[in-house]
């Protein structure tokens, strides 16, 4: 009987196997050990298989996680646009899709409760005449079904027979997805 190690390197690793192998003169005995070689070898690349396509997968969904918030990001600023150009064309159709009925305009005085969703739609109907609205600036921060914008915003407007007004707010808008459909339920009016 003769007795003798092997190692197998396995590179990708940095790993090595050692295996003493009993070798009779029967080549029978010779050729088993050889395929428990082979098949050690195997579950080895079996297990790196494995590990590469688990990474690959896990990579996977994390770039579409980032597509869908970059895609929900997109489609945030592209509603809060369309809802600044419905409000200053009195486009009710589009306010009614874009404004959930809980919507409330505020500010950060606590003593004022705010304008709930129907006097804000009156006043935008009714009372304010805008002339001019722009984002100047927005940052959108999505987590799962709910946004947070928060931007600068330029508009020239007046409230019935006043003389138009120019101002530049910093608003805070928060938004709710709900059966696949965001709609806006409350901007904050920061202070300067």
């Amino acid at each position: 009987m003769i007795h003798t190690k092997l190692r197998i390197i396995e590179p990708h690793f940095h790993a090595w196997i050692e295996l003493t192998v009993y070798s009779f003169a029967d080549s029978s005995l010779y050729l088993t050990t050889h395929e428990k070689l082979i098949y050690i070898y195997k579950k080895i690349i079996m297990k790196k298989t494995i590990l590469t396509s688990v990474i690959v997968l896990l990579v996977t969904l994390i770039n579409a996680q980032n597509d869908k918030k970059e895609i929900n990001e997109q489609e945030i600023k592209k509603l809060s646009n369309d809802w600044m150009t419905a409000t200053k064309n009195r486009d009710e159709k589009t306010l009614n899709k874009i404004v959930a009925a809980e919507f409330k305009l505020g500010g950060t005085n606590f003593d004022n409760p705010g304008l709930p969703r129907e006097i804000w739609m009156k006043n935008t109907m009714e009372n304010i005449k805008i002339d001019s609205v722009n984002y100047i600036k927005m940052q959108v921060d999505v987590i799962d079904n709910v946004a947070i914008v928060q931007s600068i915003f330029y508009w020239s407007a007046s409230f019935r027979d006043m003389p138009v007004k120019k101002d530049t707010l910093n608003l805070v808008d928060t938004w709710i997805k709900r059966d696949k459909v965001w709609q806006v339920v409350s901007r904050l009016v920061v202070d300067k």
